[in-house]
């Protein structure tokens, strides 16, 4: 039966509002009727029409909505700090009450795709893509892009921050409509980074030992100098060209001919499979302490190995790659945000309603996210359940909301044809 939105659950209420503070009623209303639809939505594409059409309320209009995002007055960083201040009170929380001492940031970017043919939304352009096969243009898509800041503490995840990158170019053509006042500032996805590390660093657990986690787009000398100091370590993968102790590791394989190969067996899901693994701590240019490089194969005549860094000397290689496996729940993260959350979904024009709608997508995230960590409040060995059960049991309450809406119709003594013109209005 169709699951349509007659009232906004309390649990949604209880975490949004207190977020909300300088949004008016109706602003309120606007973003809780959005963050409602799109977790009861199970359509492909989350548009505007689309999600207001699941709204049985008086003051839903799509085009009110529209102009929530486009031209209504409110503050999206306010609210996105906000949101990441929420995350981190819970994941002290969760320290305090279950003593974790392992804390983990993970560093990830993303593109949304749109069409090739897109040219009106202020944040699309055509970006690098390395993962697409069938490309655009050359190795571009049309598309904008994010990077996030997830954060783990035992199985509580939690996607901190995010930002939108805008290209230098894009900067320059935004700008030439821009009074001086509203200028933008180009940064480099490094420089985004800093920024959300920033952010939350003052608010971290004490007690943890932190380590960041991110790929090789992210290994550069100005990026792991400021992870260490801050008093973190890095766990990396990197390129096959870094040079360490004076040579590039590519080359490093057979000059550890007489170290005895370490096997790690990764499973997966469907899966699991044996890497040969081989290590050597050195020295990086550039980088004053020594790091754990290892050098991964799948086969022992693996071509194009896998190598990856670790600022932590201590650990063991099969620790490092264990470690370095929890980011993909950042790929998982991903997946949610863009394909069940409708990241992507956005056609507002302007960039400040691209980033309006970012920002309460990450909100609809982050309350899934702290409604699946709820029980570990109460037990910290408790299983979690997944997302996506989560997701399936706030839809479940909006179905008995429409049962009983429209059993109370039926009793009200309303017609079949006052029942269709009211719940399936034109």
């Amino acid at each position: 039966m169709p699951t349509w939105i007659f009232t906004q659950t309390e649990s949604l209420c209880n975490f949004l509002v207190p977020l909300l503070l300088n949004f008016s009623p109706a602003q309120q209303r606007h973003a809780l009727n959005f963050i409602e639809a799109l977790m009861v939505s199970g359509s492909k594409h989350k548009t505007l029409r689309h999600l207001t059409g699941l709204l049985r309320l008086p003051h839903a209009d799509e085009f009110a909505l529209a102009d929530f995002f486009r031209a209504s007055p409110w503050d999206h960083q306010a609210l996105q700090k906000g949101v990441t201040l929420c995350l981190l009170k819970l994941v002290v929380q969760l320290q305090t009450r279950s003593g974790w001492r392992l804390l983990f940031l993970k560093i990830d970017d993303a593109l949304c795709p749109k069409d090739v043919a897109t040219q009106a939304l202020a944040a699309v352009s055509l970006q690098y893509d390395h993962v697409t096969q069938r490309r655009q243009r050359g190795k571009c898509t049309n598309s904008s892009r994010y990077v996030t800041l997830s954060l783990q503490i035992g199985p509580a995840q939690f996607c901190l921050a995010w930002r939108l990158y805008l290209p230098a170019k894009v900067v320059k053509r935004l700008n030439r409509g821009r009074a001086v006042a509203e200028k933008l500032t180009y940064h480099k996805l490094v420089a985004l980074v800093e920024q959300m590390l920033d952010e939350v660093a003052p608010q971290l657990p004490p007690a943890c030992r932190v380590y960041v986690l991110f790929d090789a787009w992210y290994d550069n000398q100005q990026l792991l100098n400021y992870i260490r100091a801050h008093g973190w370590h890095f766990i990396c993968a990197t390129r096959s060209n870094r040079n360490l102790s004076g040579r590039p590791l590519c080359h490093w394989w057979p000059h550890l001919g007489y170290q005895r190969i370490t096997r790690v067996v990764v499973r997966s899901a469907k899966r699991s499979r044996t890497y040969q693994t081989r290590y050597h701590i050195g020295q990086l240019r550039r980088y004053p302490q020594p790091v754990v490089a290892i050098i991964s194969k799948r086969k022992q005549r693996d071509t194009h190995p896998a190598y990856f860094l670790c600022s932590d000397t201590s650990l063991h290689v099969r620790t490092i790659l264990k470690y370095y496996g929890y980011r993909w729940q950042a790929e998982v993260d991903n997946w949610f945000l863009k394909e069940r959350f409708g990241l992507s979904d956005f056609r507002v024009q302007s960039l400040e309603a691209i980033l309006r709608w970012h920002t309460l997508v990450f909100a609809a995230y982050a309350f899934v996210q702290t409604q699946r960590v709820a029980p570990l409040l109460t037990d910290p060995k408790v299983t979690l359940q997944p997302l996506g059960d989560v997701l399936r049991t706030h839809q479940a309450a909006h179905v008995r909301h429409t049962v009983c809406h429209i059993a109370a119709l039926v009793r009200s003594g309303l017609s079949d044809a006052e029942l269709v013109a009211m719940l399936l209005p034109p």
